[in-house]
């Protein structure tokens, strides 16, 4: 009777086992088929690494989203996988195929590609039904009020989370102008070819291209910026302002290195309504971003095309060996290959060449195949990279003053000048093809005669002249730099003309919102340049300015320096030192005689009228009065 009873128990038991492993086997069979059990994270990696290797911008920047239907997929996940390996085997094809395809053909295998990625996301949303969330960021940030509506001014940062600002003009006046802004880095204002045509100190350094579109446009001799530095050079970019308004003085992704935690220690709230890139897109532009932020911006970057490159002159990506500059001209190409044809477009080149990469014995190193160009040419030798040049500047300019170690690694005997400065010019002329290759599709697109072309740079650069490299200071050769601009709306009679006005880099917004029939915001401090040119008989455009740079981590490192500086004379005060110089610029366009101890009556006048307006415009700049500057 025992043996019956555990028998049928064990025969129960028996029956129950197998019953519940078909139910076990039938839950996860369901489970994974519907995506109910598989962890969230494993979908997204997945797919977010199959976007990370898309070159696309939807590709890019497509999240998965919710889904609740199914839509009767049928697919199993492995067959699922094997054809996404089929799209990334496409996808490195077609990257192989960048560099000999014409544009043309790329635009539509491009939009091919993006149709399929379109196409698998929604599989896998219905598939797996996740619920991801959006990534942090992805809100849109608030923008400014209605046009014509002033903004109170306030001490707060960004306004609440949620609550957006637009700022929208009548789409009647609008222009639909595309703008494209050639954006490079480190160059002075005669790296240009065509600066030595008018002044021939130099008949080396070739830029073709850039001189054929200042031959059909106008090139301004006297274009400067407010501070030379990369970072606080390009938020005056984005806000039109002084960097004592926008504030920004915390470099970004120095050398390459990853972002820190934090953006910025400050966040002035005249971000919020000033950068031109949020104004232009809530416009209906469609804009973009190829290359060097060089800051951190206090909010997330609302844009429709964003690849971020610098601090790099070499970088292996997938399986090919990119050149920064090559990179920076196949996603300009891109983002005009799949822009939508519909609406005007805003790009921004920002170049990271000619920078240095300061970490790097070598410094400059430009593509290969453009070793030969300089190989057989003379580089000149500023007038001022002297011995007694150096021993000029001021009593506090050491051996460990930044400008000077960095002159000892490129300039500090003739060979190593020499080799420095060819591959300077060699990446140069590098820049200046890629304009040109991007210039060439916009006129393939039939788009060149409705495109505003700007090219420009962040500062400029020392080469070895007052015993220096690199920038920062109140010199010549260190706040001039190159500006062309190529409008369809300009007259012929400008075309191929120069102009001798102060433009400044606090200009370049304005010239841009203008352009795009957009009110120019009051806090911006620039100007409409396109005034110089479309109205080229005003007599009104300023006559001086104020130069202002922040002490970069100590005075014996990167000092303070401030300036009013006039076509005539140059006023600088160096903060840190309570120390003051005065240079004649007709008479010393090198800088190498200072007045400040001269005896000359003309030159006491000279110093205090200039210490008077320096402290005017001074006040005026770090005030928070508004003002057009």
């Amino acid at each position: 009777m025992a043996s019956t009873t555990i028998s049928s128990l064990g025969m129960i038991l028996w029956i129950s086992t197998i019953i519940l492993l078909v139910c076990l086997v039938y839950i996860n069979i369901n489970a994974i088929m519907r995506g109910g059990q598989l962890p969230r994270n494993v979908v997204n990696n997945r797919f977010a690494s199959l976007l990370e290797q898309s070159k696309t911008t939807a590709a890019k920047g497509a999240t998965i989203a919710t889904s609740s239907n199914s839509n009767g997929n049928s697919q199993t996940i492995e067959e699922m996988e094997a054809e996404i390996d089929t799209l990334k085997r496409t996808k490195a094809e077609l990257d192989t195929e960048l560099d000999t395809l014409r544009i043309g053909e790329m635009e539509e295998k491009i939009h091919s590609l993006n149709k399929k990625f379109e196409q698998w996301e929604g599989k896998f949303n219905s598939l797996y039904q996740s619920d991801t969330k959006p990534k942090q960021g992805d809100d849109s940030p608030p923008l400014l009020p209605p046009a014509g509506e002033k903004r109170q001014r306030s001490s707060s940062a960004l306004p609440p989370a949620g609550e957006k600002k637009q700022r929208k003009v009548d789409s009647n006046d609008l222009t639909g102008l595309n703008i494209l802004l050639l954006y490079a880095d480190d160059w002075t204002h005669h790296t240009l070819s065509s600066y030595h045509q008018t002044k021939p100190l130099n008949t080396v350094l070739k830029t073709p291209i850039l001189d054929a579109l200042a031959a059909d446009g106008i090139r301004f001799t006297h274009n400067c910026v407010t501070t030379s530095v990369c970072w606080i050079s390009r938020a005056t970019l984005y806000t039109g302002q002084y960097m004592s308004r926008h504030k920004t003085t915390k470099p970004c992704c120095w050398n390459g290195l990853p972002k820190t935690k934090g953006q910025l220690d400050y966040v002035p709230d005249n971000w919020s309504e000033l950068s031109f890139y949020e104004i232009l897109k809530a416009n209906g532009y469609h804009v973009g971003h190829a290359g060097k932020w060089g800051i951190h911006l206090p909010f997330h970057k609302n844009i429709d095309f964003n690849v971020e490159d610098d601090g790099w002159h070499y970088r292996k990506i997938g399986k090919k060996l990119w050149h920064i500059t090559e990179k920076n001209e196949a996603d300009a190409l891109r983002f005009l290959a799949t822009r939508p044809k519909d609406k005007p477009f805003f790009l921004n080149v920002a170049f990271f060449a000619t920078h240095a990469k300061d970490s790097d014995i070598r410094q400059y190193m430009p593509q290969e195949s453009s070793m030969e160009w300089y190989k057989d040419d003379t580089i000149p030798i500023p007038p001022t990279a002297t011995q007694e040049a150096w021993e000029r500047m001021p009593y506090f300019f050491t051996d460990v003053n930044e400008g000077r170690t960095r002159w000892k690694v490129r300039y500090s005997n003739y060979t190593l000048h020499q080799t420095m400065m060819k591959n300077y010019y060699r990446m140069a002329t590098e820049v200046d093809a890629a304009c040109g290759a991007i210039l060439e599709e916009l006129r393939r697109q039939d788009a060149l005669n409705n495109t505003v072309v700007i090219f420009t740079t962040d500062n400029g650069n020392f080469h070895s002249e007052h015993g220096l490299a690199d920038k920062w200071y109140p010199h010549q050769e260190s706040i001039r730099v190159p500006l062309i601009i190529h409008d369809p709306r300009m007259a012929d009679s400008i075309k191929g003309t120069t102009n001798d006005e102060f433009t400044l880099n606090i200009d370049l917004a304005p010239t841009i919102l203008r352009a795009a029939g957009i009110p120019i915001p009051d806090k911006m401090h620039g100007r409409d340049m396109s005034e110089l040119y479309l109205s080229p008989d005003r007599t009104d455009w300023r006559k001086e300015f104020f130069y202002e740079h922040p002490i970069i981590s100590t005075k014996n490192y990167v000092p303070a320096s401030e300036a009013l500086v006039r076509k005539d004379y140059k006023y600088m005060y160096w903060p840190n030192f309570k120390y003051e110089q005065l240079f004649d610029l007709n008479k010393d366009p090198g800088e190498m005689n200072d007045l400040f101890n001269s005896v000359n009556p003309e030159h006491k006048l000279q110093l205090d009228e200039m210490r008077k307006r320096f402290t005017e415009l001074k006040h005026l700049v770090k005030s928070d009065e508004l003002v057009t500057l």
